[in-house]
């Protein structure tokens, strides 16, 4: 159990150190990896909506055609200029009733098509794609507000994808359009039984961002149900954050009594470590003091002390030295990934009690420093602040 519970932990401090995508979407690596429909129009030459008819497979049963009959050009080229239909070189079946409208996005290799990325597309879909191409690739806040108008598209392609552009952006993105959120349609999403779970930690960050006491209310409300609701439970980081911008003390009241409370989930005590991070990288001044406090808590206990010292060490805060050193030898934190991100933690602070740990640590253990240090050189050292 201890071994899956440390990689279970690795696995988490990789997606820290890689994944620039929002913190509380559900998804996260996964959906941070899919590009967006407006990504798949602008790396496309040409972009259509049409029917799907006529698949057939090549005679050698290898690959094979589908006939594409155009029906709105949404990006030209001059390769396919006024033909009504063209022929894609892939087998795309229609199956039974299944509806064919399509949007197909395309390289042009030799004047013929080469499928990049198809989609469902109807009509809206077309309409979404018109106006995203109309938001500048380099406003974060703009397209990021256009797609807020359309989270609640009754197109499903359209809301998915309004979504997904949500869950490609940063914490900071995300925060810079707070101007054009509306409170009233995110009470109805983060409420609504057929908002998928998946989105609900974003919604109430989202919420707020830009709600009000009522809206404090509600995020309480909804954080003191016992048992937690699935939808609240999975997406606790979100919720903590929406609670915490809008009533901070009522927030981080409750980030705290979780995080230091090592008898509850290791689950939910994870997924509050991504409220801590959401702060310590949108308000890292004000809110320091209380993400110290809730560290301190993390240190002490063996499941998660790794998330946190390397959380610090990232974020160049040495305050906490004393106590992440003083685990070292305890025999709740004898694990490999915790006793190297002490380690690495040690080798990149500033401190003379850090220098003279790791010596003494050389001394018994050279090994162990030796590896921690080759494996530094692969990345970039933190920037470090006092």
């Amino acid at each position: 159990m201890r071994r899956i519970v440390c990689l279970v932990s690795l696995v988490c401090l990789l997606a820290a150190e890689y994944a620039p995508a929002c913190t509380f979407c559900g998804g996260g690596g996964a959906l941070g990896g899919r590009l967006t429909l407006s990504e798949h129009y602008r790396r496309a030459k040409f972009v259509a909506r049409g029917k799907l008819k006529n698949p057939r497979f090549d005679p050698n049963g290898v690959g094979g055609t589908t006939e594409f009959h155009v029906e709105a050009v949404l990006k030209p080229d001059a390769a396919f200029a006024k033909q009504p239909v063209i022929l894609l070189q892939q087998y795309l079946p229609v199956v039974g009733d299944t509806p064919p409208d399509y949007v197909v996005f395309c390289a042009v290799a030799d004047g013929k098509p080469d499928l990049l990325h198809g989609v469902a597309g109807t009509p809206a879909v077309a309409d979404y794609l018109r106006g995203a191409a109309e938001v500048s690739e380099k406003d974060a806040a703009a397209r990021l507000g256009y797609a807020f108008t359309n989270l609640d598209s009754a197109d499903l392609t359209v809301g998915a994808d309004a979504f997904l552009e949500f869950a490609r952006a940063t914490d900071a993105d995300i925060v810079r359009a707070k101007a054009a959120l509306d409170p009233a349609k995110l009470r109805k999403l983060l409420t609504g039984a057929a908002t998928p779970t998946e989105r609900t930690g974003v919604f109430a960050l989202m919420l707020g961002l830009c709600g009000g006491q009522q809206d404090a209310a509600l995020l309480a409300s909804l954080l003191a149900k016992d048992p937690l609701p699935d939808r609240v439970r999975e997406n606790l980081g979100g919720f903590l954050a929406g609670l915490t911008l809008l009533d901070a003390e009522a927030g981080w009241s409750r980030t705290e009594a979780l995080l230091t409370d090592a008898k509850k989930p290791f689950d939910q005590r994870l997924t509050a470590v991504g409220t801590v991070r959401f702060f310590q990288a949108t308000r890292p001044v004000e809110t320091r003091p209380r993400a110290l406090r809730c560290y301190r808590a993390l240190i002490g206990q063996g499941d998660l002390a790794d998330v946190a010292i390397d959380d610090l060490r990232r974020w160049g805060w040495w305050d906490l030295t004393a106590d992440v050193l003083r685990v070292f030898d305890t025999p709740t934190h004898a694990a490999p990934i915790v006793r190297r991100g002490i380690v690495r933690y040690a080798l990149q602070c500033p401190t003379d009690e850090a220098k003279q740990f790791v010596a003494a640590t050389r001394a018994k253990d050279a090994k162990l420093v030796e590896g921690v240090e080759e494996a530094l050189k692969l990345y970039e050292p933190v920037k470090q602040k006092n």
